[in-house]
Order: structure tokens, then C-alpha cells, then sequence
């Protein structure tokens, strides 16, 4: 006999397959279209106007006939890809230019008064998957660990940066470390999430009402390929 615990244990499973399905389904064809030598676009929301809840105020980006959208204040849209080139936009009412060069994947991060361009990651090795981990906390230096054996990941993300390393394909969850304190003081520990080959998985560190927390990019909005 199921019980009610296990039957909704079951049901969630089921979820977390579809989207993830879904996911990788976007991705490839994200991949497929891109023509060569195409630069890679999307937009982080870290508006404090949304902090805490899902603005229906959405942070847009209207480029080449393309669309931007996030849902919440550290979530990001999904890539989009573009001609590689010059830019000049304004979004959330601040004007932004930049370059963007071919086959490389780029962050534009918005905040209540400045936009800036941060360039990304790829994952280049179809065996294994990629982890990028954003800064975007109150804390110099973050570092990241395995929730359970508390093995170091990350030793030194300063604030406003990110950083990034291969990672072999499984279901793992983080915890989130002071690394200016002397006993590593844990902050937060993420959701788990399952990292698939040849696919980069970003993870946002925020800042909040009670130190940090943590959002996988494609819970909501969504990483691909890249």
C-alpha cells in the first residue's frame, strides 16, 4: 500500500522529471537554431523592488526581436542568442551598451541603478556538466561546499563576481559559507539539483531579509546549453 507521504514524494519526482525534460529539450533547440559564431544573451533581476516576492512589475528586454523576461528579484531569464556585435538599449529606464563578441555567453545584471555586463561560462565538455555560482550577496567572500561531506567546491567568490569549474553529472545540494570567518560560518544550503552533461547549471546567492538564500537559475527562468 502507497502511502500519502510517498505517493507525493512520487508525484514531485514526476514533476522535477518533466521540467527537467523540458529543459534539456529547449536547450537543444536553442543549440540547433543558434547560427554560427552567435553571442549569448540574458538578463539577472536584482531590483530590491522585487525582492521577496514575484513582481508583476517583470524586468523586460526587448533586442532584435527577441524577448527578456524575468520573474522575480535573483532570477534570470532564459538565453537568448544574437548576432555578435554592438548594443545599445536601455532597460529598467538605465541606458546600457555594450559588446558582444561570438560564441561567448554573457550575464546582463540589473539592479535598482546600474546595469552591467558580466561574460559567462559554457559547457564545452559534453561528459560533465558546468556550476557557476553568482556573488550577489552583502559578503566579500563566499565560498561553497558539499551540503553533506562539507567538501570545498568554491573557496573564494568575492562579492559581485562568480566563478565556475566542470562537474561530473549527479543530484547534489550546497551550502553557502562566510569565507572571511574564521570557523566558515554557514549561511545557507541550496536546493538540490540535478547537474546534467554538457549542461551549465547557475546559482545565485542573493542577498535578504535574513543574510542570504539561494535560486537555481532554471527554477526560475533557465539555463540551457551554453
Amino acid at each position: 500500500m502507497v502511502n500519502k507521504q510517498q505517493r507525493t514524494v512520487w508525484i514531485l519526482n514526476l514533476v522535477l522529471a518533466f521540467f527537467t525534460l523540458s529543459s534539456l529539450a529547449d536547450e537543444a533547440a536553442l543549440y540547433d537554431l543558434a547560427p554560427e559564431d552567435s553571442a549569448f544573451l540574458r538578463i539577472i533581476d536584482l531590483r530590491k523592488t522585487t525582492a521577496d516576492n514575484l513582481s508583476p512589475d517583470r524586468l523586460t528586454l526587448r533586442i532584435k526581436d527577441k524577448r527578456l523576461s524575468t520573474a522575480a528579484y535573483c532570477s534570470a531569464s532564459t538565453f537568448i542568442y544574437l548576432p555578435a556585435g554592438a548594443y545599445q538599449k536601455e532597460i529598467n529606464g538605465l541606458p546600457w551598451k555594450g559588446v558582444l563578441e561570438p560564441n561567448k555567453a554573457y550575464s546582463l545584471v540589473v539592479d535598482d541603478r546600474s546595469v552591467r555586463l558580466l561574460v559567462g561560462y559554457r559547457a564545452d565538455n559534453a561528459r560533465r556538466a558546468v556550476l557557476a555560482v553568482y556573488n550577489f550577496s552583502n559578503y566579500a567572500q563566499l565560498g561553497l561546499q558539499t551540503a553533506g561531506s562539507a567538501r570545498p567546491v568554491f573557496t573564494s567568490i568575492p562579492q559581485g563576481e562568480s566563478s565556475a569549474r566542470a562537474i561530473n553529472p549527479l543530484k547534489s545540494a550546497f551550502a553557502v559559507v562566510d569565507q572571511v570567518d574564521s570557523d566558515n560560518k554557514n549561511l545557507a544550503v541550496t536546493d538540490a539539483m540535478i547537474f546534467q552533461p554538457g549542461v551549465l547549471s547557475s546559482l545565485f546567492i542573493c542577498a535578504g531579509e535574513e543574510g542570504v538564500f539561494t535560486r537555481w537559475a532554471d527554477r526560475l527562468g533557465g539555463d540551457q546549453w551554453l
